[in-house]
Parts: structure tokens; C-alpha cells; sequence
């Protein structure tokens, strides 16, 4: 009676063990593809290794499959021998839906570095009664944010997570003077650029970036919420009227008596 419950167990142990090595099987693929992709092609890619992530995915996808084969083959006891395999399959269905390297790396680092700035912009406001007016006083924004924030929160990093044949593409920071709105269209296709948008009295501005929305592409594109084409673009915005300067003065008030004089 043991021996025919055993027949029929075992097999099916073996069949869940191997459907669960898929997942590391398919994801170590996909990022084989993408270093492929990125050593045969044109393209920007998120920096990552993506061939050691690769070995380490399909290897583990191996070892499940045969844990899976020889359990049935040999009949595990009492399929423990099914562990390993089912263990594993399961903490990588764990790992895969925030281990891809767009996710953990630069969909993280972009929101950080915009969400940073905003906050690094009030600070510049409160002191200066405006926003920057260009590129050297926006970088020394960014800064001299963190001693505001008693340093919890760091200086936006230089290097971006991006790159493209081998290299790391810094972030880039455009300029934009006497503007009405974000910068949402003929965007550059590398990622990684920063678009800083203030109007004339330079008491608005808007900030907006590219990114890829994928592990490897072609071009950038601009950067959405979730940074899912049918998200919302990631827009950081501040309007001085928004913002108490120093000794409770209402900046709007403050900013209309000086006549927006820096």
C-alpha cells in the first residue's frame, strides 16, 4: 500500500518541483537575451551583470529540473528529495517580480534623484526667495540641500544607471528659462537628462526626465510614474506662493513687494 502511494505521489511531487524551476529557467534566459542584445546592438541598457545573473538563474533552473528527475527516477523518500527544487522555485517567484535590474536599479534611483531635487529646491527657495535661475546655481542647489536636511538625505548621485557600449552616461541637466510648462515632447532619446523648466520671475518650475522603461532599448523615452507607457509622466513641480519663508512671511507676499529682485 505504501509502495503504490509512493508511485503515485512521487510524480506528482516531480511534475509541481519542475514547473516550479521554469521561473529561474525563463528569467535567466531573458537576461542571457538582454547581454546579448547589448554586446550585438545599438542600445542603452540598465548597468547590471547581466551574465552572472543569467549563470546564477539557469543554473539554479538546472539544478530544480534534475532534483525533479531524480526524485522520480529514484523515488526520494517520502519526495524530500523534492525540497530543493520546490524551495528554490519558490523563492525565486519571490525574487523575480523586483529582481529585474530596471526595477531595482534605475526605476528606484531616477525617482530618487527627482523626489530629491524637489525637496532640494524648497530649501534653495526658502533661502534665495526664487528658484535657480541656471545650471550652475541648480547643481549648487543640489548641493547644498543636504546640510538643510541635517544630512539624512545625500547629494543626487552624478552617474546614472544607465549606459550604452560599456559606459556609464552621467545624468545631464538642461536648462530650460521663460517657461509655461514641463518639458513633455521632443525629448533627447539617451537617457538619463534631466530637463529643469522655470518661468521668467523664476517663482515656478518644473522637472522632468528620460528614461528606459525596459532593461535594454533603443531610445529613452520620458519618465512616467511606474514608468509604464500608459502611467502618467513623473513631473516635480513648485510654485513659490506654495512655500513660508523664514520669520512666517508668505513667500507670494514677500516675492510681489521685491518685485522678484534676486
Amino acid at each position: 500500500m505504501r509502495n503504490r502511494a509512493h508511485k503515485v505521489v512521487n510524480p506528482i511531487l516531480g511534475v509541481v518541483a519542475g514547473l516550479l524551476s521554469l521561473p529561474a529557467l525563463i528569467f535567466g534566459s531573458y537576461l542571457l537575451v538582454c547581454w546579448v542584445r547589448i554586446h550585438t546592438a545599438d542600445v542603452f541598457y540598465v548597468d547590471y551583470p547581466y551574465l552572472l545573473a543569467a549563470s546564477v538563474l539557469t543554473g539554479i533552473g538546472g539544478i530544480s529540473v534534475f532534483s525533479s528527475i531524480y526524485g522520480i527516477i529514484r523515488r526520494s523518500y517520502y519526495g524530500l528529495f523534492f525540497i530543493v527544487p520546490i524551495a528554490l522555485g519558490l523563492a525565486t517567484m519571490v525574487y523575480i517580480p523586483d529582481g529585474f535590474p530596471h526595477t531595482q536599479r534605475s526605476m528606484m534611483d531616477d525617482t530618487n534623484y527627482l523626489s530629491t531635487t524637489g525637496s532640494f529646491l524648497r530649501v534653495w527657495y526658502e533661502s534665495h526667495s526664487r528658484f535657480p535661475k541656471d545650471q550652475t546655481e541648480l547643481l549648487n542647489a543640489l548641493r547644498t540641500g543636504p546640510a538643510a536636511w541635517q544630512f539624512r538625505v545625500s547629494t543626487p548621485p552624478v552617474q546614472s544607471d544607465y549606459a550604452k557600449k560599456g559606459a556609464r552616461l552621467p545624468y545631464q541637466i538642461v536648462i530650460l528659462n521663460d517657461a509655461s510648462k514641463p518639458k513633455l515632447t521632443d525629448l533627447s532619446t539617451e537617457p538619463g537628462v534631466i530637463y529643469y523648466s522655470v518661468t521668467s520671475d523664476l517663482q515656478q518650475y518644473w522637472v522632468t526626465m528620460t528614461g528606459l522603461r525596459q532593461e535594454v532599448a533603443p531610445a529613452a523615452s520620458l519618465k512616467t510614474v511606474a514608468d509604464l507607457p500608459q502611467d502618467r509622466p513623473w513631473i516635480v513641480t513648485g510654485a513659490g506662493k506654495d512655500y513660508r519663508l523664514p520669520g512666517g512671511s508668505d513667500a507670494s507676499a514677500k516675492h510681489r513687494s521685491s518685485g522678484a529682485r534676486d
